[in-house]
């Protein structure tokens, strides 16, 4: 994986490193929970959207009554929330394998498709773990197979299969370019000379990745398709160290950089689950 401000990673370059369980498992729950947690407090306050509309709906959908926050720029749904019913309620629950329950995401977005803006096989499974009776779930949003950077879409499960509500930071719409432009050594070269005493330091690179890296303005988006990379000078690789690295984003089409950011100390290196959305006839319900 690889990291941004938020602390995610994405692939590792040349590394095959082991990953503690726990840590990661408690990594992945604790950030899926603050996802939720932030995107429901600073959201929380209604608005109206650029083109008039309320920020904060009530609807009726498919015979469910739902609230929706939406999103004042993007116009997808921030936090979708069933009145006096659930989202999905999940028969048998309790036997569901974890594969199973990954699936409960394309499940979810195939039945409010037309309001979340994306089909199912655009989820990229980012975390599904247990939590005492709970299940939490999140995915990253795709653009043609690359991970959408930041977004996200999540919900819990609880102990007796129902889904409450589910928050999302999603694109639809999207206008990205399809390949790049610059390749991958002269991209690496570029995100190396942003780095002052690159050499000095002993920098190494830990981590990379394509991505789209969506950048909202007043009024658009502007999509770019950016090779990230992540350094980190040799002394923070120490586990005492509490030295930190960069990341940069280069612009696969024209080679400027659009993100030069200070990163933590990595807390660990795994990539991401080997994992794709289930085909239609694999997401009729088992339950």
């Amino acid at each position: 994986m690889l990291y941004g401000h938020s602390g995610t990673l994405f692939k590792c370059q040349g590394l095959n490193l082991p990953v503690p369980t726990i840590s990661i498992r408690t990594k992945i729950s604790l950030l899926i929970l603050s996802t939720l947690l932030n995107t429901f407090v600073l959201l929380s306050s209604p608005g109206l959207g650029s083109n008039g509309r309320s920020d904060d709906e009530v609807i009726h959908f498919n015979g469910k009554k739902l609230s929706i926050k939406w999103d004042p720029l993007t116009r997808a749904p921030l936090i979708i929330r069933g009145i006096e019913s659930d989202l999905l309620e999940i028969k048998n629950f309790s036997k569901l394998s974890r594969k199973e329950i990954t699936h409960t995401g394309p499940l979810l977005v195939d039945k409010y498709k037309s309001l979340l803006q994306i089909s199912p096989d655009q989820l990229k499974l980012k975390g599904a773990e247990k939590v005492l009776d709970t299940w939490y779930v999140s995915y990253w949003q795709t653009f043609q197979g690359v991970i959408l950077y930041e977004s996200s879409l999540g919900f819990s499960i609880d102990s007796y299969g129902r889904i409450k509500s589910l928050g999302a930071l999603l694109y639809p719409n999207i206008q990205a370019p399809l390949a790049s432009k610059i390749n991958h050594e002269q991209a690496l070269r570029i995100a190396q000379k942003q780095i002052k005493d690159y050499k000095e330091l002993k920098c190494r690179l830990l981590a990379e990745s394509v991505l789209v890296y969506p950048i909202k303005k007043t009024n658009s988006i502007d999509y770019y398709r950016v090779y990230a990379f992540n350094f980190f000078p040799e002394k923070a690789l120490h586990p005492a160290s509490t030295v930190g690295g960069w990341a940069v984003f280069v612009d696969s089409q024209t080679g400027k950089v659009v993100l030069f950011e200070a990163l933590l100390k990595p807390l660990g290196c795994c990539v991401p689950e080997d994992w794709v959305p289930p085909k239609p006839e694999e997401m009729k319900p088992k339950w």
